[in-house]
């Protein structure tokens, strides 16, 4: 399990795990790992994506079989709702909702709103 930059350059693996199976004619077998914010938020900035890379060896024939798989992690979207009318020349309520989705608080946070006839837009500290 490796980072990758948004330009597509992968970082240097963080994670690796090996296991072994006997596996019978017809059968199948799964593997589950679980990865917590805490151990890839090291790794990965704004725009980054996942990548997971699984090779398998098959003993008695020598085959190699290989799949990767690229996570994009999503960024939580802001909600705006108007509290109320919008007319020309009054002020316009707004409602601005984000859900902090991380297991631990944010903190140092800003919001910035800017629009069409917003002469001079200040930051609101959170």
């Amino acid at each position: 399990l490796c980072s990758v930059r948004y330009t597509g350059v992968a970082g240097a693996a963080f994670r690796q795990e090996q296991h072994g199976r006997t596996l019978p004619p017809g059968q199948e077998d799964s593997v589950t790992m679980t990865v917590t914010y805490a151990e890839y938020q090291p790794h990965v900035g704004d725009q980054d994506a996942l990548k997971l890379t699984v090779a398998g060896a098959v003993q008695e024939t020598g085959q190699v079989l290989a799949k990767e798989l690229l996570v994009r992690l999503h960024t939580p979207e802001l909600t705006l709702t108007l509290l109320g009318p919008a007319v020309v020349g009054q002020e316009l309520p707004i409602q601005v909702v984000f859900q902090n989705p991380l297991p631990k608080a944010l903190s140092g946070a800003s919001l910035r709103m800017e629009g069409a006839g917003i002469a001079c837009p200040k930051p609101l500290a959170l």
